[in-house]
């Protein structure tokens, strides 16, 4: 159980570089069951929508990325049931070409508490 936001964004980027090693059954314990859900990532696809966004994450669990991703540098803010995290995300692996990449984002997650517990019910990203 996600008690702190802080714990919230280990377990969002340890599941994360699950989905990098090809896994993505690990984002869906950790991102709210509401269907108003929604994530704007580094590819610029925007997918609002439970089922949307967990076919997004599979997608790109099978495209061979085999990185890692940390967030660094975090900035928390919690109000009762609603809270985000503010950070620098640091990813290294490989394009599907096959060739290595290393690249730094800004990214911003948006939680709500649930059941007692912090769920992501938005992340977004983009380049420096």
């Amino acid at each position: 159980m996600s008690a702190s936001l802080e714990q919230a964004a280990d377990a969002f980027y340890a599941a994360a570089n699950r989905l990098l090693a090809g896994d993505a059954e690990a984002f869906s314990s950790i991102w709210s069951k509401a269907d108003d859900i929604s994530h704007l990532g580094p590819t610029g696809e925007r997918r609002t929508g439970r089922e949307a966004v967990m076919e997004g994450f599979a997608r790109e669990s099978r495209m061979g990325f085999a990185g890692t991703l940390k967030g660094e540098e975090r900035q928390y803010v919690e109000l009762a049931d609603m809270g985000f995290v503010v950070c620098i995300e640091r990813t290294s692996g490989m394009t599907v070409a096959g060739e290595p990449i290393q690249t730094d984002i800004r990214a911003t997650m948006i939680l709500r508490r649930e059941d007692g517990r912090w769920r992501v019910v938005h992340h977004h990203t983009d380049r420096l």
